[in-house]
């Protein structure tokens, strides 16, 4: 049997996966590993069944081995959940509001907490803090979120900050001294470049994104290159090539030169934090070393499987790390599929390609194809688009992102020299201008990209990169024929049931920004749009939203009370979608940007204004910016964070949603409140929180 490590590691991902979906609830993986067990235990009765064996027994020992796992680091650490303890610790990183400590309790116990403060009081990295802190669980901050990456890194608990200090003195470990170093570095290349440069050559080089201009990843990721943000395999690659050309001038033995280029992966590994992407790469090109050493050849799917195992024995709560999923794909495509796809183009029909020219270029789009291909699932499934560009930009910004890497390289290790690095300087900024003026042409006359819900693009994409991936691996037209078929049934079925669903459906997306709300009810093509809309990311986030949903209509535009925020222009929302009424307050005076970008548009301005609407919709807005809304035979609610006014006209409602800190006493299937990350615990059985600046999507059947 060959590679039975492949069957090892898609076994224990698998099996992690599945348990990090349903943890905490972790009682029945029990049942299943038994089950598992027992099937490998026939599976090896029979020798075509080993590959079915050696997966059920590796996804049995995974699933045995994250409970395990969940009760030796999860399980203690949620015990602390709703206590205040004092901590003392080392900061590990900082954002707006927030900081990573790695601290602990006055027992000893070891915890990684995420601390929400005062963004004044948010101190610098690796700072020493001692304090008292609320702590609670995880889920309960953002459970529609960042519930699975903050797992992904072994932080289990969040807590407000009570009472503490910082200290300036920095801890001397030496698992410290890479970030400390990687700071450093950062820091010189802010002084030798302008911001414009020095965030993305923080960011290709040390994997720090802090200092990232937020216009040049939208750039990056509206092109669908944002992998070139992350350091990866394809970063160590060409700073290990570079590193290979300047030992071949020093050092002339090959396995010393090998052991060398050993020594600097680690070093660049523990540079750039260890991310789930440097971490793969990392370890698949340590064991390819390792197998020049040992005078063997290095085998892809072996080094990824045994990359998998590895990082999933270490933290098997990493399998839902989106990174680490992002990873593992496109090697999948780039390393696996790429080659058997080259080698089918090249002697498609029977005659070789003999211009070395479109060799290269064949080889090139197989590279950006597959690894495309394999990764399209997962973009749909968590970003709900597709992005026509991002091949064509792979295939021509792929070259000029060399250079940049290079320079960007040099910059950073000879910065501080007198002459190297005013060179140095002038070279990364010259190639990232390039890069970026070509990425803007590009971005500029491209299409838009496509946005897909639900579980049947998901479901589509996969049958159509196995039909590829079993085309590129298997001989014969007819086999791979049929299997573009299979996929075009599957897909076809899967679509259409997903369309007759939804359109008895009305499709809530809730967003909170500093507890200024942004809903959009959407519905066949059209949409209802409530929110306060006082800032340009509300806006562009609406917009977003809609495109997503394939909204051409927006039925009505309801501006909430903005309570002396200034308004800003709506022609993000008026000029790309047919507005068909704008409501708003009387007490809210829109100003002249705000009232230019409605020019043309029906409005109401009233206290309380009844809107009946096609489909049997309805729209209330109250004088208190309380919004009842009728679609079909649901009545959905909506409390904004600033309404004075209890609404208790109904007494029961299908959805309410509030931007109150605390859920009001309205009786509801289901309801959404906005509130703090540290306030109180919702007790509603059906009660959901609301993270800040980020969407919750739920479906309501629309009755009758």
């Amino acid at each position: 049997m060959k590679r039975p490590l492949c069957w090892i590691g898609l076994g224990s991902l698998t099996a992690a996966v599945v348990f990090c979906c349903l943890y905490p609830a972790w009682e029945w993986t029990f049942p299943v590993a038994a089950l598992l067990g027992v099937t490998s235990i026939f599976c090896l009765l029979g020798r075509r069944t080993r590959p079915a064996a050696l997966f059920s027994f590796s996804a049995a020992f995974m699933l045995l081995f994250c409970v395990f796992f969940g009760q030796l680091y999860a399980d203690p650490a949620r015990v602390l959940d709703g206590q205040s303890t004092f901590l003392s610790g080392t900061v590990l990183e900082t954002g707006r509001a927030s900081f990573l400590l790695d601290g602990e309790t006055e027992n000893g116990r070891r915890l990684k907490v995420q601390i929400w403060c005062n963004a004044e009081m948010v101190p610098d990295r690796f700072q020493q803090f001692s304090g008292t802190v609320r702590l609670s669980a995880i889920a309960a901050t953002d459970r529609f979120d960042s519930e699975s990456y903050y797992r992904s890194r072994g932080v289990y608990l969040q807590g407000q900050l009570e009472s503490g200090s910082f200290s300036g003195t920095l801890q001397l470990s030496p698992l410290f001294w890479p970030g400390q170093l990687n700071d450093f570095l950062c820091q010189r290349i802010r002084y030798a470049l302008p911001g414009k440069y020095s965030g993305l050559v923080c960011a290709v080089v040390l994997g720090n994104r802090s200092h990232l201009p937020e216009e040049q990843y939208a750039l990056f990721q509206q092109l669908g290159i944002q992998h070139l943000l992350a350091v990866s395999g394809m970063h160590l690659t060409m700073l290990t090539a570079l590193f290979s050309l300047i030992l071949s001038r020093f050092v002339r033995n090959e396995r010393l030169k090998t052991a060398l280029l050993m020594v600097f992966v680690l070093f660049y590994m523990l540079l750039t934090g260890l991310s789930p992407s440097i971490a793969r790469a990392g370890i698949m090109l340590l064991l390819s070393f390792l197998a020049q050493l040992l005078f063997r050849r290095a085998d892809p799917p072996t080094s990824l499987a045994a990359a998998v195992l590895a990082m999933l024995l270490q933290n098997p709560f990493l399998a839902m790390n989106i990174g680490f999923q992002f990873s593992v794909c496109s090697t999948i495509g780039v390393q696996m599929l790429a080659g058997p796809f080259s080698e089918k183009l090249l002697s498609f029909g029977g005659k070789a390609v003999r211009s070395k020219t479109a060799a290269r270029l064949i080889k090139a789009f197989s590279v950006a194809f597959c690894g495309y291909l394999c990764a399209l699932p997962l973009t749909a499934l968590y970003d709900s688009r597709l992005i026509p560009m991002a091949i064509p930009a792979n295939l021509l910004l792929s070259p000029l992102f060399t250079p940049v890497l290079a320079t960007a390289a040099g910059c950073t290790l000879f910065c501080p020299v007198p002459v190297l690095g005013p060179v140095f300087a002038f070279l990364a900024r010259l190639f990232i201008d390039c890069f970026l003026g070509m990425a803007t042409f590009l971005c500029r006359i491209g299409p838009p990209p496509l946005f897909w819900n639900g579980p049947a693009p998901v479901i589509a994409l996969i049958a159509a990169a196995v039909a590829v991936g079993y085309g590129a691996t298997k001989g014969g037209r007819r086999r791979f024929a049929a299997a573009l078929c299979l996929a075009a049934i599957i897909s076809c079925a899967c679509i259409s049931t997903q369309s007759l669903l939804e359109n008895h459906q009305v499709h809530c997306y809730t967003a909170v920004f500093n507890k200024r709300l942004l809903q959009i009810f959407s519905y066949g093509g059209h949409a209802v749009v409530v929110g306060h809309l006082s800032s340009q990311s509300q806006i562009e986030q609406a917009a977003l939203e809609l495109r997503r949903e394939g909204v051409l209509a927006i039925d009505a535009l309801i501006l909430l009370p903005a309570s002396g925020s200034p308004r800003v222009s709506l022609s993000a929302l008026t000029e790309e979608f047919s507005v068909g009424m704008a409501v708003w307050n009387p007490s809210d005076n829109l100003s002249t940007q705000t009232a230019e970008s409605l020019e043309g548009i029906p409005s109401r301005i009233s206290d309380s204004l009844g809107i009946t609407f096609w489909q049997d919709c309805s729209i209330r807005l109250s004088g208190g910016g309380a919004v009842d809304i009728r679609i079909g035979a649901k009545k959905l609610l909506i409390l904004p964070a600033d309404c004075a006014i209890l609404y208790e006209n109904e007494s029961e409602w299908d959805l309410v949603l509030t931007g109150w800190d605390t859920s009001p006493p309205v009786q509801a299937g289901i309801l959404l409140c906005a509130r703090d990350f540290w306030g109180k615990e919702n007790q509603l059985p059906h009660g959901y929180l609301l993270p800040y600046g980020r969407g919750v999507r739920c479906r309501i059947p629309i009755e009758g």
